[in-house]
């Protein structure tokens, strides 16, 4: 009886840290409350961003070939001058998280491409793209390219997760 018990207690405090464990990342999820706009304001500062200009939302679709009707919110920016700085910050929250996984797919790929032409021009660009993560949680998706990337990156972290 006793080997019984003990093995139902085994049993339920497994699940109790499964419970906890998923319903701890939802709650993060529910838990960002600042808009991309807000995120990327904060980011900015921490990444000492300069002469940064927002990609335009009519160029998702026919540049980039994101689906704009996916997007709830975001945030996207890049350098004045991309020939000569590859800094730039993206910020998405998605109306679903399979559309969030086929963004992530779609940045990783912007990413490899931007590196192949600075490998040959701007070696220390390259090494700033070379830093980039492309980060989903949930329906959110983000990114980040810059000298201070690690500074940026716990922004996002700290907003979105």
């Amino acid at each position: 009886m006793k080997r019984i018990v003990s093995v139902f207690t085994l049993v339920m405090m497994a699940l109790a840290l499964m419970l906890t464990a998923c319903s701890g990342s939802s709650e993060k999820e529910k838990q960002v409350t600042k808009s991309a706009a807000e995120i990327y304001t904060a980011v900015s500062e921490a990444g000492k961003l300069e002469a940064m200009t927002a990609v335009p939302s009519r160029d998702f679709s026919d540049v980039y070939g994101i689906d704009a009707a996916m997007i709830e919110d975001s945030a996207w920016y890049m350098s004045e001058n991309p020939s000569l700085n590859a800094d730039e910050v993206a910020i998405f929250k998605l109306s679903s998280e399979e559309y969030a996984k086929t963004l992530a797919t779609l940045l990783k790929d912007r990413i490899a491409r931007q590196l192949q032409v600075a490998e040959i021009y701007s070696p220390e660009e390259a090494a700033k793209i070379k830093a980039a993560e492309v980060v989903t949680v949930g329906n959110w998706v983000y990114y980040c390219i810059g000298t201070e990337n690690a500074a940026m990156m716990n922004v996002l972290r700290a907003e979105i997760g």
